[in-house]
Formats: structure tokens, sequence, C-alpha cells
């Protein structure tokens, strides 16, 4: 109850939550009719969260953005949104790097057309970069899970789902293994975009079997991993169609070798082999070990 009230008297504009989270609500229900409309059912409640930690400079933050953009306006995007059984979608977009930075910079919004789906590719196009410190990926999951807790007075689905893009492992905040068990624990699915480009100054080596091992879980989670900002856009138009259309059989194929994969090739344009792999989700040799400590770790983790 204490958690509702916080979450409904919230004021719109981003600011800080509890000192340690912050979020973007609808109205204060103060402010709603008696006779307000029930929540409107979705195929899926859908959570992005960027990373804007240190290691991810200007360049490549453009690149997340518009990557995002670019497969929002995707027409097979488009397409498997509506080929869902209720035809839309609900989705919001934070900003993630320690908890004091975290920001909610784009509330729920339902796609469910051409129309809706250009509207918010725009919207993201038009973000601003949030300075930061650190990389929480925990703290991103903990706003992420409070973003959808809060919105069920107005949006329900049968699927709800974290989606964490980011260039390097938790080194800062809550523990990860707890955030990400409680997320799981109420039925939250985590997938996860993480960046493994070479040339960027975020290079982490491992850093798939990280995410796949500590970051993602839950029902059909997987990784899409990009091997270059290059191909940034094409993993993530491939990742919103494997979540939105959660086909197990599109899924089990994304995961099969290349040139195997004759289903996902009509759906999702194709990128250059080896670039964008998709990995499941599951514990490996990283699982016991999530939480890097800042300036220390291994692997170079927990630098930024």
């Amino acid at each position: 109850m204490v958690l509702r009230n916080r979450l409904t008297t919230a004021i719109r504009v981003c600011a800080p939550f509890a000192a340690l989270l912050a979020l973007c609500s609808p109205a204060p229900a103060a402010q709603r009719s008696p006779g307000a409309a029930a929540a409107q059912q979705v195929d899926v409640k859908l959570v992005l969260a960027f990373d804007v930690s240190p290691s991810m400079d200007n360049e490549e933050y453009a690149v997340e953005r518009e990557g995002t953009a670019a497969a929002f306006s995707d027409p097979t995007v488009i397409q498997a949104i509506q080929n869902g059984s209720l035809g839309r979608i609900a989705v919001a977009l934070i900003q993630f790097s320690s908890q004091q930075f975290n920001r909610v910079m784009i509330d729920w919004t339902v796609i469910r057309d051409k129309p809706s789906a250009l509207a918010f590719a725009t919207a993201v196009h038009n973000l601003p970069r949030n300075p930061g410190r650190r990389t929480s990926i925990s703290s991103a999951l903990e706003l992420g899970s409070l973003l959808l807790e809060a919105s069920e007075k107005d949006y329900t689905a049968s699927r709800r789902v974290i989606d964490v893009t980011g260039d390097g492992p938790n080194n800062f905040g809550n523990p990860m293994t707890e955030a990400h068990d409680k997320a799981v624990a109420q039925g939250i699915v985590i997938n996860g975009l993480p960046v493994m480009d070479d040339m960027a100054n975020g290079y982490f080596q491992d850093l798939d079997r990280y995410y796949a091992g500590c970051v993602t879980g839950g029902r059909g989670a997987f990784v899409v991993v990009v091997k270059s900002y290059r191909d940034y856009a094409a993993a993530m138009r491939r990742k919103l169609i494997l979540e939105i259309s959660d086909n197990e059989t599109l899924l089990k194929q994304a995961m099969a070798p290349a040139g195997s994969t004759p289903l996902l090739h009509k759906v999702a344009a194709p990128v250059r082999p080896g670039q964008v792999q998709v990995l499941p989700s599951g514990p490996n040799e990283y699982s016991k070990n999530c939480d890097i400590p800042f300036g220390g770790g291994f692997g170079g983790f927990g630098r930024f």
C-alpha cells in the first residue's frame, strides 16, 4: 500500500524516487474520475532499459537510440505486433546507470498500428541522454519491476518483459542475483541485448555469457548478442520480433546454426554472419559471481 501511494502521488516530471529510483507515473489517482475505464488488455507489457553509463559514449548512445527507433519503424516489427491475439502492446523506456541517475524517459505507450509505432519511434529518436555513473543493472530491474507493477491499473498483459541493453556487467547497487530472482519470481521475463563491439570503449569479453547467466531469466528468456554497433538496429529488430511474437518455433530457429533459420529470415532482415547471435538464458560459470564490485572484479569488469 505504501508503494502504491508513492507511485500514484508521483508528479509527471522525471525525478528521483525514494532517493534511489526515478520514474514518471501517470496522473495521480486523485485526478482520475470515479468512473475511470478498466485496465486495457495488451499482448505484452515491455520495459526497454537503456544503459547510459560512462562506458557508453555519445556516439554509441546515438546508435542505441537510432537503432531502436528504426526497429519500431520496421514493417516486420509492426506486423509482429498486429499478429498478436489482441494486436497491441504497451511499451515504456528507461535509461539506467546507477540509482540516482535512473529515469523513465517514455511512459507507457500503446502500439497497435503503423501510426502509433512511428510515433513511438519518433519519441525514441528525440530522446536526450541523461548523465550516469557506473552500471547498475540490478537497479534497472528494480525500476522496471516497479513500472510493471504500477501500470497494472492501466494495462494488463499475459506477458511482462524487461529488456536490458548494455555494454557491461553489474558493478554497483543492490545484489544482481537478488534483483534478478525477485523479478523472475514475479513472473517477469528478462531478455538481454549485450553489445560486444571490440572497437568500443566499453568492450567486455564474455559479456554474452554474463548476460545469459546473470541478467536474463524467466520463461523463454534469451540473449541477442551484438558484435558490432553497425548491426545494432538489426539485432533490436530481431529481438523485438522474437519477444513480441512469443513463438517458440521462431525462437528455436533463431538459436540454430546460421543458414538453418528459414522462418526467421522471412520476418527479420538478414545481418552479417556472426555479428548477431541468439543465445538461451541459463546458469553458467558466471552465475555464481554476478556482482562485480566497483574498481575490481574479473576480466576488467567494474571499471565504469
